[in-house]
């Protein structure tokens, strides 16, 4: 079967924005934390995350809200 060319380019997000999802490694380097904290914090729901297949990304706009989270502050 012949490959069909689009027009569009692949967007790295799920609302159809330009911004693009964080990998772990990323969240862990924003917080300057280590890259298993970084994986407690969403394994508990401190920081919401999307799993899509077998990789999981952060949103900028859930980081920002985590980050502005005054009970993270205590």
């Amino acid at each position: 079967m012949p490959q069909v060319a689009t027009q569009r380019k692949p967007v790295d997000a799920v609302d159809g924005t330009n911004r693009p999802l964080l990998r772990i490694e990323q969240i862990a380097e924003r917080l300057s934390i280590s890259r298993s904290m970084a994986w407690k914090i969403i394994s508990t729901g401190q920081l919401r995350s999307l799993r899509i297949g077998r990789v999981v990304r952060v949103r900028s706009e859930d980081l920002d809200a985590y980050l502005a989270d005054p009970a993270r502050q205590r």
